[in-house]
């Protein structure tokens, strides 16, 4: 089980407010595999899932209250470097971009774009660097990120196989 998740910077954890919006299925199986796709989680949606409050197809349905301890400061043109630990390799392609946590939407443009990801016609030797270490500038971004809980930078793959990752990293600028 799992296919893919950040590791540098540590991404948002599962906790006590994950399970309070989720509910147990959901919990259990994000807990149990932290690189998973979304679907898995989806697929265990019980009675326990608040819809309103666990949003799994954005940040995992993981809960910052869960997180505040791990919010990041950057200041605006700040270069933070990123690690993605593929465990299996789902053609799809993918997303990095900071991203509004009220509105769960991004935040101007992509920060990257890749069009092809993981492409698993490629052997290890081929795989591309900046699949799994690149680096991300932080924007400027006004007034919109200056308090704790608004904005994470999020990671987003789809392979075509039908399964999604997702890993967001809570941050504030100074």
């Amino acid at each position: 089980m799992g296919h893919g998740i950040i590791t540098t910077p540590v991404p948002r954890a599962i906790g006590a407010a994950n399970l309070a919006a989720c509910g147990t299925g959901v919990y259990n199986t994000l807990k149990s595999d932290k690189a998973g796709p979304i679907e898995n989680a989806a697929a265990k949606v019980d009675s326990g899932y608040n819809p309103a409050a666990c949003h799994l197809f954005f940040c995992r349905g993981l809960q910052y209250e869960d997180n505040k301890s791990n919010t990041r400061v950057y200041k605006p043109g700040t270069v933070v470097p990123f690690h993605v630990d593929i465990i299996a390799h789902h053609t799809g392609y993918a997303v990095r971009l900071p991203v509004d946590l009220t509105a769960q939407r991004p935040i101007g443009k992509p920060l990257f774009n890749w069009p092809v990801y993981t492409n698993n016609s490629l052997g290890p030797p081929d795989w591309p660097k900046n699949e799994t270490d690149f680096e991300v500038t932080i924007p400027d971004l006004g007034s919109q990120c200056t308090k704790g809980g608004a904005c994470a930078i999020q990671w987003w793959w789809y392979a075509y196989n039908g399964q999604t990752y997702e890993s967001c990293i809570d941050f504030t600028t100074a």
